[in-house]
């Protein structure tokens, strides 16, 4: 049977550890995602801004979107991930976030995924017991060593990305496991 190749996901991350993550999973089995961030995760996105995002020129309609990312066909398969910590915002917004209620009238509301970080990845990560540095930009260094696009550390392979998925799994303040296991899925069913 052919498998057809059309974006499967779009992702919007917070900022540069998310963005790292995207760009691994996305590298490493060849996933027909597409990744947005602001100027390349340099800028973050946060629950408290999420509305201006939707509503810039590439989300604001279905048009749009379609308009900027020409190859997703928007079925039942079809998601578009919000990857967030939620160390930024009011206990109310991180529940309207976590929730779907922010995105109600948003025309991508069926497709929208909320993947949460509480309070923030790292701490995520120290919880299900990842190991990475967490001092200034070493932090930044050892995502490249958990989750590497630099050919000089790729060390990881899919039996690595499920060994985390079942760490995540047992951590109740992330659901970032659905995140990997859409991935793992895609590639998959790419035959990868």
């Amino acid at each position: 049977m052919r498998q057809l190749n059309y974006t499967k996901a779009v992702i919007i991350v917070a900022g540069k550890s998310e963005l790292q993550i995207c760009q691994y999973l996305k590298n490493k089995f060849r996933l027909k995602i597409e990744i947005f961030s602001d100027k390349h995760g340099e800028k973050g996105i946060q629950i408290t801004s999420l509305k201006n995002t939707l509503n810039n020129k590439i989300f604001k309609s279905q048009r749009s979107f379609l308009k900027e990312y020409d190859d997703v066909v928007i079925n039942e398969d079809f998601k578009i991930f919000i990857i967030m910590d939620t160390d930024d915002c009011s206990e109310e917004q991180k529940n309207k976030f976590m929730n779907k209620e922010m995105f109600k009238d948003h025309w991508a509301y069926p497709y929208i995924v909320p993947i949460y970080d509480i309070p923030q990845l790292e701490g995520i990560l120290t919880k299900a017991n990842i190991p990475f540095e967490k001092k200034g930009d070493k932090r930044k260094k050892e995502y490249v060593k958990l989750f590497p696009t630099d050919p000089k550390y790729i060390k990881s392979d899919k039996i690595q990305v499920e060994e985390l998925i079942k760490k995540l799994r047992k951590e109740k303040d992330t659901n970032l496991d659905l995140f990997f296991e859409f991935c793992i899925s895609c590639a998959s069913s790419n035959k990868l």
